[in-house]
């Protein structure tokens, strides 16, 4: 027996800092002190007494696993290039609706308890192989999205855009990765979608003013 992320966890280590996203709490958690103590000792397979066992316990992160598993933080490399500066499609009226479905999709799949919901079937959706991390094909899908974007009336904010564009992707047989980062001092909190060779959604160079704690 063992321990393991709890469904829907990631870490990270952001400088000096232990930062862990808790997507079904939605809610992010910095351990420190025993707790932070108490967890490097379960990464380094040590043994922790039950004081401390049960303080790492209550955090929600972990679940018991059946063997032994390692604990790592996410190793993601963000590519350096982005969409920002595409060329832009000529846009079409039937991709304005579909990306302004998406995007009022997303808007309520941000609502309590759905967003771990809507990320468990993205996940799925992956492991069974429905999507292709095709770059060109998602590079031309982007493109087009930003331009249908500009009339569509909802806020940009990092989440609603990558979620929406996310499943625009899947329904067009594309797999990108959605990832979520972190940064501190102050503390500060980012996501966004990319492929193999570029970022999706906003820009390669916001994208790497943060840490990466989660990717889907």
């Amino acid at each position: 027996m063992g321990w393991k992320l709890a469904p829907g966890v990631g870490f990270c280590h952001a400088g000096d800092d232990l930062i862990f996203l808790d997507v079904r709490r939605d809610r992010y958690l910095q351990l420190r002190g025993e707790r932070r103590a108490a967890f490097e000792r379960l990464c380094a397979r040590e043994a922790n007494d039950s004081d401390a066992m049960a303080g790492l316990i209550d955090t929600g992160l972990f679940a018991r696993s059946e063997v032994a598993t390692a604990i790592d933080p996410i190793e993601v490399e963000v590519p350096t290039a982005d969409l920002a500066t595409a060329p832009i499609p000529p846009t079409r009226l039937a991709l304005i609706a579909a990306a302004a479905r998406s995007l009022y999709w997303a808007r309520k799949a941000l609502g309590p308890k759905r967003l771990a919901a809507t990320l468990d079937g993205f996940a799925a959706a992956k492991r069974a192989g429905t999507g292709e991390v095709d770059d060109p094909g998602l590079a031309a899908l982007t493109s087009a999205y930003g331009e249908a974007r500009r009339w569509i009336p909802v806020a940009p904010r990092c989440l609603i855009d990558a979620l929406a564009l996310y499943r625009l992707s899947l329904r067009k047989g594309l797999a990108p990765t959605l990832i979520f980062g972190v940064r501190t001092n102050p503390f500060a909190a980012h996501c966004w979608l990319q492929s193999h060779s570029a970022v999706l959604t906003g820009t390669a160079e916001e994208a790497h003013n943060y840490r990466p704690v989660l990717a889907i």
